[in-house]
């Protein structure tokens, strides 16, 4: 068990803009939190693998709020509802269930804790140029997020590590920024040694320090996750956790795959970035730094329970590792931390008849239940907590946006998951091209502002997938139809969907 901590505290830090009066702040599970990397790839005319996005890393990239999170009365709370679908890449799904996470937090309230902050920063040869100037701007914009009440060390590596700056309160500034103009690039790669002098610091730092402490490493390198001894990556990392010290790991100009996203996710306080560029850095320091370092709830045991008759044909936004079945055709998941969030964050769940070779005619009334989940967790505060939830069906104009949104992204997940593999482990372009032809409609149809990104992301991917597979100039690869007639794209300008 982490050492008691105290319960972040309850003021105002900076959300005015972000939230309404009296909204709830969310709450996002830890590991990846974009997709960044192929986002970055697809729409530089790759196919990347499947195995370098996620769908928790797609989804909490989005709000996906649902109507009734706004009153919680515990640090976590749980929401459920549902509705009919069909999936590209599994037809054999009916119906799909959100599970919305909401805080008892108010966003008017919302002050984090006071951050000491220990930045390990790769200087090896490989991060000249573009990650060199990545990382310093990114240090930069850390200390525009950092207050009075909090502190900043830095620790560089190549082929040895030492300290540039030992944690230094932030009203001064000008020993942190000379700090950061001594990062310079070049040698060889000592990360377990830099880590390790990191985690050093931020141990006998934190001692002195009334607030929480933090590890943030940078680097280009991908983290060996394969080896769990105590002076590896992960083993340093878990053993920091038990002191709670979390680890955030940003990839610069480079990104790490699922499997890091994984097992990062398998460490208490443990989340991931990636940041291709300094504007992309820039934007997720601004809108989401306090989140990212505010841990809500601990060792979370999340159950899910099919209805009779129904069984789970998947579950989206949590790795499969921490996936398990329990009697009954249910699903325990494992969650070890659950950070603050602006957005609200989301788990979905599909389901199916239990006789999936018998699929019935009709659907399911709207009102009937397809399951329930129930989640019990420990809070900042060390107090066990625990709430419920049961997935009612109701009319795709009835459901919450988190759930109409939600339905395109888990398509979209499970059909780029699908495609990459046809693409890159089947040779089968043509049916690689067919299911993102197929997304790629659904996404013409819809004008949610908030998908704007997925819908370029899609048919980036469906132009590229056209030329490879022969299609290209068959009309609507890539790009909305044009009418005949009037010469103008289908659809609505984005400009007017955007004001919807």
């Amino acid at each position: 068990m982490v050492d008691a901590a105290p319960a972040p505290k309850m003021r105002m830090y900076e959300f005015s803009d972000a939230f309404s009066a009296g909204e709830m702040m969310g709450a996002t599970p830890g590991g990846a939190q974009d997709i960044s990397y192929a986002r970055d790839r697809i729409l530089a005319g790759e196919i990347p693998h499947a195995k370098t996005f996620t769908p928790e890393g797609l989804f909490s990239e989005h709000d996906l709020p649902m109507r009734n999170q706004s009153s919680c009365g515990q640090m976590i709370c749980v929401e459920g509802e549902a509705t009919r679908t069909s999936l590209l890449a599994q037809p054999e799904v009916r119906y799909l269930a959100q599970l919305g996470f909401s805080s008892g937090i108010k966003a008017e309230d919302f002050e984090r804790e006071p951050l000491n902050l220990i930045a390990v920063v790769d200087t090896s040869g490989s991060m000249s140029g573009e990650p060199h100037r990545l990382v310093r701007e990114s240090l930069l914009a850390v200390i525009d997020q950092l207050g009075p009440k909090d502190q900043l060390g830095i620790v560089l590596y190549d082929s040895q590590a030492h300290v540039v700056l030992s944690p230094t309160q932030i009203r001064d500034k000008r020993a942190i920024q000379a700090g950061i103009a001594q990062i310079q690039s070049g040698g060889s790669t000592a990360m377990e040694e830099g880590l390790r002098l990191g985690f050093d610091i931020a141990r006998e730092s934190g001692r002195r320090f009334a607030g929480n402490t933090r590890v943030m490493l940078f680097t280009d390198e991908r983290p060996n996750v394969g080896a769990t001894d105590a002076k590896s990556f992960m083993g340093m990392a878990r053993k920091a956790s038990k002191a709670g010290i979390g680890l955030t790991t940003i990839g610069v100009s480079t990104h790490f795959g699922a499997e890091l996203a994984t097992s990062v996710s398998s460490v208490r306080g443990g989340n991931l970035f990636f940041f291709p560029n300094v504007s992309d850095m820039l934007s997720t320091f601004e809108d989401e730094f306090d989140t990212m370092v505010t841990e809500l709830a601990y060792d979370m045991s999340l159950t899910v329970t099919p209805s009779k008759g129904m069984k789970i044909a998947g579950v989206y936004g949590i790795p499969g590792d921490m996936l398990e079945w329990k009697g009954g055709g249910a699903i325990e998941i494992g969650i070890e931390t659950l950070f603050a969030s602006k957005k609200k964050g989301a788990i979905y769940v599909a389901f199916s008849p239990a006789d999936a070779a018998h699929l019935p005619r009709a659907s399911l009334a709207d009102g009937s239940e397809v399951g329930q989940a129930s989640v019990s967790y420990t809070s900042r505060a060390q107090k066990r907590e625990s709430d419920q939830a049961s997935f009612q069906l109701s009319s795709l104009s009835a459901v919450s946006p988190g759930l109409s949104r939600g339905i395109l992204l888990v398509d979209q997940a499970t059909a780029m998951t699908r495609a990459s593999e046809l693409h890159n482990r089947d040779n089968d372009q043509e049916g690689a091209f067919q299911i993102i032809r197929a997304l790629a409609t659904k996404y013409r149809r819809n004008h949610d502002a908030e998908l704007a990104q997925e819908r370029e992301l899609v048919f980036a991917l469906e132009s590229t997938l056209a030329e490879k597979s022969g299609h290209q100039g068959e009309g609507d690869a890539g790009a909305p139809r044009i009418d005949s007639v009037s010469g103008l794209p289908g659809g609505e300008p984005l400009s007017i969907a955007r004001e919807r």
